[in-house]
């Protein structure tokens, strides 16, 4: 269980860097230009504001492929102490019971399985679609009013 976790908190970074930090060099120059532009950088200030950027993408291009290997090597730790168990279950087991804890398994499987994907949503049935293309122009609706009232506060105040 614990190694389970382990590979579970893994996957989690790698997922979480990758999309926090999958940047392309067009995207650094371009980030770079922007900035420039909005600091009013001379040349000099840009090409190391650049170069910054793309040591950083590198440095984070390495941590991605180390947790990558890090990850693989996770699943065949887990892979052998899952192996391990079956075995010393053998040991301690009738065939009938083991049997029966297979069956278990598959049953348990089945049903975590239907929940997760009702969870994820692919098995939304039409009622929830509709019920969530209607709330969405709502929810955006309210977010724009809240925006438009955090302007005129902030306006309000500065006088």
């Amino acid at each position: 269980m614990k190694t389970f976790i382990e590979i579970i908190a893994i996957a989690i970074m790698v997922v979480a860097s990758q999309m926090a930090f999958g940047q392309s060099k067009e995207k650094t120059l371009l980030r770079t230009e922007q900035l420039a532009a909005r600091l009013e950088l001379n040349d000099t200030q840009k090409a190391q504001l650049d170069k910054e950027f793309k040591a950083n993408e590198e440095a984070r291009k390495q941590r991605a492929e180390k947790y990558r290997a890090l990850r693989e090597e996770m699943k065949r730790d887990a892979f052998v102490e899952r192996q391990a168990q079956h075995e010393r279950l053998k040991e301690i087991l009738t065939p009938e019971q083991l049997e029966k804890l297979k069956a278990m398994k598959s049953e348990g499987q089945r049903r975590g399985k239907a929940r997760f994907q009702d969870r994820r949503g692919e098995r939304m049935d039409r009622a929830r679609i509709e019920q969530f293309r209607k709330r969405r122009p709502m929810m955006y609706k309210q977010r724009m009013e809240r925006l438009k009232e955090m302007k005129e506060k902030e306006e309000g105040g500065g006088n």
